[in-house]
């Protein structure tokens, strides 16, 4: 029974001895901020559309060379709930030097996603790509956040959604009864979607109105009341709009109607919605 202690010991010296494994490539600790570097957020927080989102992870397990330097290629995408790339992939590159008291060091990639005013609400992504370029080596991750945006249906042609009127240009809540009084302003909001959109996510629309009196007449018309045209890098399915009709003091009373004509100039699609009010 004596030579199991030396057993013992020869076993335990051998694992001792035994080189530590090699850290893999990989990306650590991704994490969603308000600010650059600010406090992490949690899983469920959710971000608004319009707002800027501040992605940060670290970089584990690289190579150094003989004299201690690294280099590494990256890429960070952001891409909506259907995938579809909010803005232009950030590429770019660490090359260092690292003196004998990096040896923990771990390379922070940042990026600062903008989601577009108009997105929809969803689960979006963050995909990372690394490439240590001297081991020849790649990782990928995966991170989620969630976005809030307007809920509008899509359609498949030109249409008019969520007409209100309102009682001045920064309210949030439409008439329950659209009627105003001589001297007052009215102003309307409503939603476009259903155009079509061209090469490079190109749209072209414009929309016109008149004013109706309670027998037919047209009291007041503008054909080419306001025109969106654009090609942004983001998709936009949907547009807002805005009407402001401002009556003078002597305005005759009684109903109206506003007649607005949408059209869609890629997609040779018009469209033509009918909302009443009253001047009182």
């Amino acid at each position: 029974m004596k030579p199991l202690p030396t057993i013992l010991w020869v076993t335990a010296s051998l694992l001792s001895s035994a080189a530590p494994a090699e850290k893999k490539l990989a990306i650590i600790k991704l994490a969603f901020a308000q600010t650059e570097d600010g406090p992490g957020l949690a899983a469920t927080y959710q971000f608004i559309a319009g707002e800027s989102v501040f992605f940060s992870c670290l970089v584990d397990g690289y190579t150094k060379s003989d004299k201690n330097e690294i280099f590494l290629t990256y890429q960070i995408q952001a891409k909506d709930a259907r995938g579809i790339l909010l803005q232009p992939a950030s590429n770019d590159k660490i090359e260092a030097t690292l003196a004998p008291e990096d040896k923990d060091w771990r390379p922070k990639l940042r990026d600062t996603i903008v989601i577009p005013p108009l997105a929809d609400s969803g689960e979006y992504q963050v995909l990372v790509s690394v490439r240590d370029e001297r081991s020849r080596t790649d990782v990928e991750a995966r991170a989620t956040f969630h976005v809030h945006g307007r809920e509008v249906a899509p359609s498949d042609t030109l249409v008019v959604r969520d007409f209100r009127f309102l009682r001045s240009e920064d309210d949030t809540k439409p008439l329950q009864v659209a009627a105003y009084r001589p001297g007052d302003s009215l102003w309307a909001r409503f939603i476009m979607t259903g155009y079509k959109q061209g090469d490079g996510n190109q749209f072209d629309i414009e929309y016109g109105l008149s004013v109706l009196s309670a027998d037919g007449a047209v009291a007041y018309t503008e054909p080419h009341a306001a025109a969106q045209k654009d090609q942004p890098f983001y998709p936009q399915r949907y547009q807002p709009g805005v009407l402001n009709l401002n009556f003078p003091k002597d305005q005759k009373l009684g109903e109206y109607t506003i007649v607005l004509t949408v059209r869609d100039n890629l997609g040779g699609q018009s469209f033509e919605t009918r909302q009443r009010f009253s001047v009182e």
